[in-house]
C-alpha cells in the first residue's frame, strides 16, 4: 500500500512538474527583434487553406482570371495591441512544386491586397528555386487599429491563341508563407 501511495505520489509530482514548465516555456515564448522582446504578431487567417495547389490547369483568358483562375484567399489584422509597434510583413510563395512544361511565361500569378495589384509575375524564371517572395518585407503605415488587409492570390495558364493542350493537367502546388516582423 505505501509502495503504491508513494509511486502514485511521484507521478502526481512529475505531472505538475510538467505542466509547469509548459506553462512557463508558453508564457515566454516571445520574439526578440533588436533588443525588444514582443509576443504579439499579426493575425492571419485562410480561407481556404495555407496551400495553393492544381492538377487540372486549363488555359485562360487573362481579363477572365478572376472567374476562373486557381484562387486563395486569406486576411492579415493588425490588431489593437500592436498599435505602440512598428510592424512588417512579407509575403513568400514556398516549398513551390511545378511541373518543367510549367516554367514558362503564360504560366502567372497575381497578389491582390484590398483588390488593388501588389505582385504579379510568371514562372518563366524560376528555375530550381523553390519560393518566390511575392511583397518583401514592407513596413506598414497604419493610422487606425485593428486594421485588416485582405489578400486573394490568383494562379493560372494564359490562353495565347496556340495549342497548349500539352500543358494541361500538369501539377503546381506551393504554401503562401506571411512572415512578420514587429518592433519598438
Amino acid at each position: 500500500m505505501i509502495i503504491l501511495l508513494s509511486v502514485t505520489v511521484s507521478i502526481m509530482f512529475g505531472v505538475l512538474l510538467g505542466i509547469s514548465y509548459g506553462w512557463y516555456a508558453y508564457s515566454n515564448a516571445e520574439s526578440h527583434i533588436t533588443g525588444s522582446t514582443i509576443g504579439d504578431v499579426p493575425t492571419v487567417l485562410f480561407a481556404q487553406t495555407e496551400r495553393i495547389s492544381t492538377q487540372q490547369i486549363m488555359p485562360i483568358y487573362d481579363e477572365d482570371r478572376y472567374r476562373y483562375a486557381t484562387k486563395n484567399s486569406f486576411t492579415i489584422t493588425i490588431g489593437e495591441n500592436l498599435k505602440k509597434y512598428e510592424t512588417g510583413l512579407e509575403i513568400i510563395l514556398s516549398d513551390i512544386i511545378i511541373s518543367e512544361e510549367l516554367k514558362i511565361e503564360n504560366y502567372k500569378y497575381e497578389l491582390l491586397q484590398n483588390k488593388q495589384i501588389i505582385a504579379n509575375g510568371n514562372f518563366s524564371n524560376i528555375g530550381d528555386s523553390k519560393e518566390i517572395k511575392l511583397m518583401p518585407m514592407t513596413l506598414l503605415d497604419l493610422e487606425t487599429y485593428p486594421y485588416t488587409y485582405a489578400y486573394e492570390l490568383y494562379i493560372w495558364l494564359s490562353e495565347d491563341g496556340s495549342e497548349q493542350n500539352h500543358l494541361m493537367n500538369k501539377n503546381f502546388g506551393a504554401r503562401i508563407k506571411v512572415n512578420s516582423a514587429v518592433k519598438k
